[in-house]
């Protein structure tokens, strides 16, 4: 304990800020997230139009992902995270502003690009900010901190419908009121920027003074592959066993809430409570992580989280008990949700400064491949054949996760700061 708090207390001014807007834009964003599709069917909108929604933020991320990697090289980190999460957040009130489908889904696609661009620069804006020392307790608090509040704000949200609709005379169902709290919720999101930008910019953009050439690989070099093939950081080994596990998870996750109703028949009530309590989870596992790693490096953390998964999902796939299939579901989200971090803070020790950017948008993109391409492919396996060939091939994914982490790892035994 005394160790977590020494590294909480080195925390530099920049992380600390840092901190602050990323538990702020957790609050913030819990309320869009609760409510967006909800709006989406209040306005009319039948489930296709509302998943083609979803599909076009992705695809507008994955086309605007070289002209925003060519930004984040121009303007550098910070600004790129500035003017990332206000195009995201632009666009969210754009489409709350609208009603004409074409346009919804312009916006969402214009909305991929502030995302896209926020996400290549806060991970290592976050390595700029630390030192190996703290760098694994940053990561671990970041997540806890944020998983905390979109709990929160979660729970916030499923009484601001209630208290607004009065005010608008329109019922806490209405379209009218579900745009009024995320509005709402879109002005404390824009407060949540003015931390973020009162960081200095110590990796300023490449070529501005202070900043030479030899600080960085180019965010664009991610798309030349003699320069991918020259990275001194393994990034591919490591982006692997993050490509397999999210192609596991997206089998299942994206469908847990229809999977309990449809075996167990649980009320809208209680999926919402388990909702709640696996973010709760997450954010208290992610809080205790370090102390994890400290004791048993974080490379074996990693390894027995994902084998611990995999047991996890044999039990939520075929046990007949609903209250321990639920335990199950959160305990596991709390407890895997809470190694990611550290293995991303392992990844980013081994990689030198200048590959940051390259290196994080390699395993951002890792990442990104199964929730992008695995959800349709799980629906029609289900209306197929079921859940039970869909948990059967998580649990082998999960396992051969767990096989190439401790291959990604194993030449530094393990773990080469085993300090959380």
């Amino acid at each position: 304990m005394q160790l977590y708090l020494s590294h909480v207390r080195s925390f530099t001014r920049e992380a600390r800020l840092f901190l602050i807007t990323l538990t702020v834009f957790g609050f913030a964003t819990a309320v869009p997230a609760v409510f967006f599709t909800l709006y989406l069917q209040a306005l009319g909108f039948d489930r296709a139009f509302i998943g083609l929604t979803a599909t076009a933020s992705q695809l507008g991320g994955l086309v605007a992902s070289i002209p925003a990697a060519a930004l984040l090289d121009i303007i550098g980190r910070r600004r790129a995270a500035i003017i990332g999460a206000l195009v995201a957040q632009v666009t969210v009130a754009g489409a709350l502003l609208t009603t004409i489908p074409a346009a919804i889904i312009a916006i969402q696609v214009v909305s991929g690009f502030g995302m896209v661009l926020y996400a290549l620069a806060v991970v290592p804006l976050l390595a700029d900010v630390s030192t190996t020392r703290e760098r694994t307790t940053l990561f671990s608090t970041v997540e806890g901190c944020t998983t905390l509040a979109l709990f929160f704000g979660s729970l916030l949200a499923g009484v601001l419908p209630g208290i607004v609709a009065p005010m608008l005379s329109v019922g806490a169902a209405s379209p009218e009121a579900y745009r009024a709290v995320m509005l709402g919720a879109i002005v404390v999101r824009t407060i949540g920027i003015v931390p973020l930008a009162l960081i200095h910019d110590h990796a300023s953009a490449q070529g501005a003074p202070g900043a030479p050439d030899a600080l960085r690989q180019s965010t664009l070099s991610y798309f030349n592959p003699r320069v991918l093939l020259k990275l001194k950081t393994p990034i591919w080994k490591f982006a692997l066993p993050i490509l397999i596990t999210y192609i596991g998870g997206s089998l299942i996750f994206p469908f847990i809430n229809l999977y309990l109703k449809n075996r167990f028949g649980a009320s809208d009530a209680m999926l919402g409570f388990i909702q709640g309590a696996t973010s709760l989870s997450i954010g208290v596992c992610a809080l205790l992580g370090p102390f994890a790693a400290n004791a048993l490096g974080r490379a074996r953390v990693v390894v027995i989280g994902a084998l611990f998964s995999m047991a996890c999902l044999a039990l939520v796939g075929f046990g007949e008990m609903f209250g321990l299939v639920a335990i199950v579901i959160v305990v596991r989200a709390g407890l895997y949700n809470a190694t990611l971090p550290l293995y991303r803070a392992y990844v980013i020790d081994q990689t030198p400064p200048r590959e940051y950017a390259v290196v994080n948008l390699i395993y951002s993109s890792a990442a990104n491949v199964g929730p992008t391409i695995v959800p349709p492919i799980s629906g029609y396996v289900q209306d197929r054949a079921g859940f039970a060939p869909l948990f059967v091939a998580a649990m082998g994914l999960y396992g051969l996760a767990a096989l190439f982490y401790h291959l990604a790892t194993r030449r530094s035994g393990g773990d080469h700061t085993r300090s959380a």
